[in-house]
């Protein structure tokens, strides 16, 4: 592939990331319930997302030297995003964290629907599959190590994104 093919269908890639970005915070909008202290779940879900594109995030929360090549700037946060977004904004109250081994995302328990901020990284057809497949997160195996390291990067991303 050329140079000037590889740039075309890296902005593509970033536009259509970009659309899916607004769709999110429009989608955002519609649980009442959500309180958060300092910022509500849109803008929370806009500054992740503008988080996940910048290199320096990748390298200080996923301990990565380079962003994974040709993969959405979402991938690799799922959990911790998920389990942000849920300490933030009502935890237990108001979400059940689902997951599969895989990928991780939150389910709003009043309107019984999913809400993941990471789902760009999967196909339409693969992401369905995975939700499929999810169970409570409590369900899963994880230790208290797991759980402290999850913890540590879910600050390390809220700083990043200047959420804390």
């Amino acid at each position: 592939m050329k140079k000037s093919e590889q740039f075309y269908h890296a902005s593509n890639k970033l536009s259509h990331y970009d659309k899916e970005s607004e769709r999110l915070m429009l989608t955002a909008m519609n649980f009442e319930d959500i309180v958060s202290e300092k910022f509500s779940l849109p803008e929370i879900v806009f500054l992740l997302r503008r988080t996940f594109k910048e290199r320096l995030t990748h390298k200080q929360v996923l301990d990565e030297n380079t962003m994974r090549p040709h993969t959405d700037p979402s991938s690799g946060f799922c959990m911790i995003a998920s389990y942000l977004i849920y300490s933030l904004t009502g935890a237990d109250k108001v979400w059940e964290m689902r997951g599969t081994n895989l990928h991780w995302w939150l389910y709003h328990k009043q309107s019984n629907t999913i809400f993941d901020i990471t789902h760009t990284q999967f196909s339409a057809q693969d992401i369905k599959k995975i939700y499929k497949l999810g169970r409570p997160v409590a369900e899963l195996n994880t230790d208290d190590t797991f759980n402290e390291i999850l913890k540590i990067r879910a600050h390390k991303l809220a700083r990043r994104a200047g959420i804390e």
